[in-house]
C-alpha cells in the first residue's frame, strides 16, 4: 500500500496515545508504521528533490493538526500526549478520524480560517480543509504554501525558544540583531533574576557599525499566552537615559492593546511581539536551516523575438 495522507493517520496516531502516558515522536511513528503495514521500502520513500522521508513528514503534520484542534500536547521536546478531548473522541470508537470531525472543534476551525485568510487573494467559502486549487494560479498556491509553512516553523521556533534556558534566550536576541546588521558588542543583558539592572533596560546595541547612535533593549522571554501591559512599556520608557532616540522591547508574548496604544503615541518606541520575533528569525535564517529550494521560471519573450 501507497503511505498515508496525514489525515488517515488521525486513529492510529491517538491510540498511540491512548495510555495517557507521554510517549517519543519515534515510538509513535513505529506504532503507525506497524499498525498500517507499512513495508521497509515505503518507510524510506522521500519527496522529489527533497531529503526527508514522505512518512515522517506525514505524521508531523497529523501531529500538528490534532495538537491545533486540542486532541494532543507535547510539553517536552520529541514528547506527545494525549488530552481530555482526545480521549473523549477515542471514546466515541468512530469508524473514520478525519479533518471533517476535527472542524468539530473550534481552536482546529480558527486555525484553519486563519490560514485561508492568509490567503489574500482567496475568496472562496468552500467547507473544505483546503480551497480547491482552480480558483488559483499555481504562484498564487506556492506563495500560500510557503506562507503555511512558514506559520507551523514560527510556532516550532516559539515553542523551541521556551524550552531553552533564559540566558539562551539572551544570546539569541543579541545573535539574531547582529544578523540584521547592528552592532550588539554593548549588549550584555542581565544575568541576574531575569531583571533588569536599571529598572527597565536590558542592554544596549549600536544602531550602526561605528556606533554614533544607541538604541536600548528590554528582553522579555515570557509565557506565550502572556500579554506584555502599557505598565511594562511605562517603566521602560521612564528608564531611557535623556535624548535616547530608540527603544526596543522584545518579547516572546504578546503586547496589550494599551501597550501597543501606549507605544505608538512615543515615536522612539519599536515593539516586537513573539509572532514579529519569529517572522524574524526566519527572515534572517537565526535558527533554521533551508531543506529545499524551487525555482520558478518565466517564457523569456525576448529570447524568440526577431531582430
Amino acid at each position: 500500500m501507497a503511505v498515508p495522507k496525514y489525515d488517515e493517520m488521525y486513529a492510529e496516531f491517538l491510540n498511540a496515545l491512548s495510555d495517557g502516558q507521554k510517549h517519543k515522536i519515534s515510538d509513535i511513528r513505529a506504532e503507525i508504521a506497524e499498525k498500517k503495514g507499512l513495508t521497509a521500502e515505503e518507510l524510506e520513500e522521500r519527496f522529489p528533490e527533497k531529503t526527508n522521508k514522505v512518512f515522517f513528514d506525514r505524521v508531523h503534520w497529523s501531529k500538528t493538526y490534532l495538537k491545533k484542534a486540542g486532541l494532543v500536547g507535547s510539553e517536552k521536546r520529541g514528547y506527545c500526549y494525549i488530552t481530555d478531548a482526545g480521549k473523549q473522541l477515542l471514546a466515541e470508537k468512530l469508524e473514520k478520524i478525519d479533518n471533517h470531525v476535527l472542524k468539530r472543534y473550534e481552536s482546529f476551525r480558527k486555525y484553519i480560517e486563519a490560514s485561508k485568510n492568509s490567503n489574500r487573494k482567496s475568496e472562496k467559502k468552500s467547507q473544505n480543509i483546503e480551497p480547491d486549487i482552480s480558483d488559483e494560479a499555481p504562484d498564487e498556491l506556492i506563495a500560500r504554501a510557503v506562507e503555511k509553512l512558514n506559520a507551523e516553523l514560527a510556532d516550532e521556533l516559539l515553542s523551541e525558544i521556551m524550552e531553552q534556558s533564559p540566558a539562551f534566550f539572551e544570546w539569541l536576541v543579541s545573535h539574531l540583531l547582529e544578523k540584521m546588521g547592528y552592532g550588539v558588542s554593548e549588549l550584555e543583558l542581565s544575568k541576574t533574576n531575569h531583571q533588569s539592572r536599571d529598572g527597565g533596560i536590558d542592554g544596549v546595541i549600536r544602531q550602526d557599525k561605528l556606533g554614533f547612535d544607541k538604541i536600548y533593549i528590554q528582553a522579555k522571554r515570557w509565557d506565550l499566552n502572556t500579554a506584555v501591559g502599557r505598565p511594562e512599556l511605562q517603566k521602560f520608557y521612564g528608564a531611557l537615559p535623556n535624548g535616547t532616540v530608540h527603544g526596543l522591547f522584545i518579547t516572546t508574548a504578546r503586547f496589550s492593546d494599551d501597550a501597543i496604544e501606549y507605544a505608538q503615541s512615543r515615536n522612539n518606541i519599536v515593539l516586537v511581539d513573539g509572532i514579529r520575533l519569529a517572522k524574524l528569525m526566519i527572515e534572517h535564517n537565526v535558527g533554521v536551516s533551508v531543506e529545499t529550494q524551487y525555482v520558478v521560471k518565466r517564457l523569456d519573450s525576448d529570447f524568440f523575438r526577431d531582430e
